[in-house]
C-alpha cells in the first residue's frame, strides 16, 4: 500500500474559519465517495447503491470517502445533523468520543489499518430508526454485519436502530481486542529473546514495539468514559436490550485499558533488560581486554628490556639466552592466568 501522508500542518486549513465550517482537515488523500443503504426489518433486508430515504423499517446509510463534501452534507441534512458534527466528520484527527444532540447521538471512533487501507475515523449517527456511518476509507470491516442483516430472521435483522448503532461498534473494539492479543504474544516474544538470546534483537524494535502499544492505549483510553456516557444516557435511542449489549462493551473496554498499562510496563522492563544486556556485554568485552592488556603489561617490560643496547647484559652472549627469556615469557603468562582463576576475574 502506497504512504499517502500529506503535510504535518493538518489545522492550517480551518486557521480562521467560523465554528462548524467543513472543509476536509486529514493526513491521507480523499477517497472517492462511496454510498449504500441498507433498509431492514423483521423478515427483511434490501440494500441498494446511493441514498434513498423511507420512514419504513430500520434505515442504515453506510457512507465511505470524504471526497463528495457536498453529497455528504446534503444526505447528512437529510436526518438533521449538525454543522458542529459534520466538522467533526471532516477532521480526522478526533479523539474517540460520543455527543447526545436533541435527535440524534453521535460517537466517533477509529478503524485500525489493514494491509488494504490505513488507520481511519469512523463517524456513528443514532436517530429514530435510522444510522448513520460515515468512514474515511472503504473496508470490509462491516461486512459480516451486512450478511447478518442479510439473514432472516436474525437477531440483529429483528432489532433496532440502536442494536445496530452497538453491532457497529462492537466489530471496531473488536479490531481492538485483536490487536491487544497481536501485541501480547509479540511482547511475550520479546521477553524471551532479551533474556536468552540478547543479540538477536536491538533498541529500535523494541523502541517501535512500545509505539504500537502506547498508540493503542490512546486510541482506547477513552472507551470507558464513552461506554459509561451512552449507558447513562437515558436517551430514547437506546432500547433496554442495546444497553445490556453495551455493558459488554464496556467490560471490553476496561480490559483493554489494564492490558495496554500491563504491556506497557512489560515493555519499559524489557527495555530496562535489554539495556542491562548490553552493559554486561560491554563488562565482559572490556574485561578480556583489560586481562589480555594485563597479562602483556610483564612480556612488554621483559622484551623491552632486552632491547636495549648495552653491551654487558645477561644471557646475551650463552646460546640459549633467547630461549630462556621466551621461557620466562611463558611462564609469566601460566602464572597469570592461575592468578586470575584463582580469584575468578576470568
Amino acid at each position: 500500500m502506497q504512504d499517502k501522508k500529506q503535510r504535518p500542518l493538518l489545522h492550517k486549513k480551518k486557521e480562521g474559519l467560523a465554528p462548524g465550517a467543513l472543509v476536509y482537515v486529514g493526513d491521507t488523500i480523499e477517497e472517492q465517495t462511496s454510498i449504500r443503504t441498507h433498509r431492514y426489518s423483521n423478515g427483511y433486508y434490501g440494500q441498494e447503491e446511493g441514498f434513498s430515504k423511507t420512514e419504513e423499517g430500520t434505515l442504515w446509510v453506510e457512507i465511505t470517502g470524504l471526497k463528495d463534501i457536498r453529497e455528504i452534507v446534503r444526505i447528512a441534512k437529510e436526518f438533521s445533523l449538525s454543522n458542529l458534527s459534520l466538522e467533526d466528520v471532516f477532521s480526522t484527527d478526533q479523539r474517540l468520543k460520543v455527543d447526545r444532540y436533541d435527535s440524534y447521538l453521535s460517537a466517533t471512533l477509529r478503524i485500525l489499518d489493514s494491509k488494504e487501507t490505513p488507520e481511519q475515523q469512523l463517524s456513528l449517527f443514532l436517530g429514530k430508526n435510522w444510522v448513520l456511518s460515515i468512514a474515511e476509507n472503504k473496508s470490509d470491516v462491516f461486512e459480516p454485519l451486512v450478511r447478518q442483516l442479510a439473514t432472516n430472521q436474525s437477531k440483529l435483522q429483528a432489532g433496532s436502530a440502536g442494536m445496530l448503532f452497538h453491532s457497529l461498534m462492537d466489530r471496531v473494539v473488536d479490531q481492538y481486542l485483536v490487536k491487544a492479543d497481536e501485541l501480547e504474544l509479540k511482547t511475550e516474544h520479546l521477553e524471551e529473546q532479551v533474556i536468552t538470546s540478547p543479540q538477536s534483537t536491538d533498541a529500535p524494535t523494541i523502541h517501535q514495539h512500545k509505539a504500537e502499544i502506547l498508540r493503542l492505549r490512546r486510541m482506547t483510553s477513552p472507551l470507558r468514559e464513552i461506554l459509561t456516557t451512552l449507558l447513562r444516557s437515558e436517551s430514547e435511542y437506546l432500547d433496554k436490550n442495546t444497553l445490556f449489549l453495551l455493558k459488554d462493551i464496556q467490560d471490553h473496554a476496561l480490559w483493554l485499558s489494564e492490558e495496554c498499562d500491563m504491556l506497557r510496563e512489560t515493555v519499559s522492563g524489557i527495555m530496562e533488560v535489554y539495556l542491562s544486556s548490553l552493559d554486561m556485554r560491554m563488562n565482559s568485552i572490556m574485561k578480556v581486554l583489560t586481562i589480555i592488556s594485563t597479562i602483556f603489561i610483564p612480556l612488554t617490560f621483559l622484551t623491552g628490556l632486552y632491547g636495549m643496547n648495552f653491551a654487558t647484559m645477561p644471557f646475551t652472549t650463552a646460546w640459549w639466552g633467547f630461549y630462556a627469556i621466551v621461557f620466562c615469557c611463558i611462564l609469566v603468562v601460566a602464572l597469570m592466568v592461575i592468578y586470575f582463576r584463582r580469584k575468578q576475574w576470568w
